[in-house]
């Protein structure tokens, strides 16, 4: 029988009701940049655009909260317009150094459903990526702006090498730090190898940028999980590894990579190695719950109270989000038997669940719990309801032929022959298929 509980989901911010009246917001904004003699003018014209789309983003941001308060988390709001924005026709002027960038950014704010139907990994990931590349410009920034003053007030001729290195330097971590953010973009919409393109342009250009390695590794590990070939999922495994060693290697302080590399080890069972990562993980950023949740997977087989203590603590984090509740009332099911409470997560589950795939599945994990106290009636409605929700969503979905023959077994159990019999071949079809 197929395990049904996604135990190694990440998880993400806060799941959210549907959306009407979805509309584009369409932003307009000009950015302004200067340039010296350091400086290249495809350099500067660049930063002028990107003032531009920071502005324009800034202000669809305030649209989007306003119109979703209460909803939308701001990490996530920035994750999906940052990522799923349309940049219109760009208008450059220049003037003597000086470049003007005038933009219309357009975002349609039905992204807000697609982010709702996504799982709480890919959420988890993109907001991760979005902070990061949001950080790399930040920095980059603060030390142009430094070096420029210093041009200003400092520069004496026997300086010049200095300058042109050190402007060379910062010009080429901002033309790497684009390049990522155009990687983000790329894996936002699931374009995972147009990704993996710009994340190793963006290394090409900058050998030093510990991020590109970090998102490129994380995106071979996805592909090496895709992957029914063993051979080339071992290596898309071991380009992940390599990648996500550079990164820690270049910041011994980034959380982000210790989290992906430890989450290959745990799906490679190597739960030593997984813990360790995740610790350090942890350590570095104390309120991330998806990490709790990848650390006590990598406990639970050896200390239950450990894992249970983790449960707890991503729940504490996440009181809102349906998979922390999923993953704990699966241990309390699983590994504790303690139906009572697993019979409890699985139900806030159910409650704070929008997607319907995720709720059917929710229902199924109910449904289980009261077929195994031998409340059929109960366990049938659940199962009932999880049918209907994958039929009415007009996907294929291989949990549904599961459902079919649990309902079927209470049946039995309640002696309806006729009933039993009906799901049961309904099983053995959807299997055929």
């Amino acid at each position: 029988m197929i395990k049904l509980i996604a135990a190694l989901v990440i998880v993400g911010n806060l799941i959210f009701s549907s959306v009407v009246d979805a509309e584009v917001i369409s932003c307009n904004a000009t950015g302004n940049e200067s340039a010296n003699k350091f400086e290249t003018q495809e350099v500067v014209k660049l930063r002028a655009l990107n003032k531009a789309i920071k502005i324009a983003t800034e202000q669809a941001k305030v649209d989007f909260k306003n119109k979703f308060a209460g909803e939308l988390s701001d990490e996530e709001i920035s994750a999906i317009i940052n990522n799923g924005c349309e940049l219109g026709e760009v208008n450059y002027t220049q003037a003597d150094s000086s470049w003007q960038a005038a933009i219309e950014l357009k975002i349609d704010d039905a992204e807000v459903k697609n982010w709702i139907r996504r799982s709480d990994r890919e959420k988890f990931t993109l907001i991760s990526q979005n902070r990061d590349v949001e950080k790399l410009f930040a920095a980059n920034d603060k030390r142009t702006a430094e070096l420029r003053e210093r041009l200003a007030t400092d520069y004496k001729k026997q300086d010049k090498k200095f300058f042109k290195a050190e402007f060379e330097y910062v010009s080429n971590e901002f033309l790497s730090n684009n390049k990522i953010a155009g990687g983000n973009k790329f894996f936002y919409r699931g374009r995972l190898d147009d990704a993996i393109t710009l994340y190793t342009e963006a290394i090409k250009i900058n050998e030093y940028n510990e991020v590109a390695y970090n998102l490129r590794g994380n995106i071979y590990n996805i592909q090496s999980m895709w992957q029914k070939d063993i051979p080339i999922a071992e290596g898309k495994r071991r380009q992940a590894i390599n990648d996500l060693d550079k990164a820690i290697r270049l910041n011994n302080n980034y959380a982000s990579a210790f989290s992906n590399r430890g989450f290959i080890y745990l799906n490679s069972k190597l739960f030593g190695q997984a813990v360790k990562d995740f610790n350090r993980a942890i350590q570095l950023e104390p309120n991330e719950a998806q990490n709790y949740i990848y650390r006590a997977q990598c406990n639970r087989p050896t200390d239950k109270n450990l894992a249970l203590a983790d449960f707890n603590k991503a729940v504490e984090l996440a009181p809102k989000n349906s998979y922390v509740y999923t993953a704990r009332g699966n241990f309390y099911e699983q590994d504790l038997k303690d139906f009572s409470k697993a019979l409890n997560d699985y139900t806030r589950a159910i409650e704070l669940e929008r997607r319907e795939n995720e709720l059917a599945l929710y229902y199924y994990n109910r449904g289980g719990i009261y077929q195994k106290i031998n409340d059929y009636g109960r366990a049938i409605d659940d199962y009932t309801r999880g049918i209907t929700i994958i039929n009415n969503s007009n996907q294929k979905n291989p949990l549904l032929a599961w459902v079919y023959m649990k309902r079927g077994e209470c049946y039995k159990s309640l002696g309806d022959n006729g009933k039993y019999q009906a799901d049961l071949k309904k099983f053995e079809e959807l299997q055929r298929r």
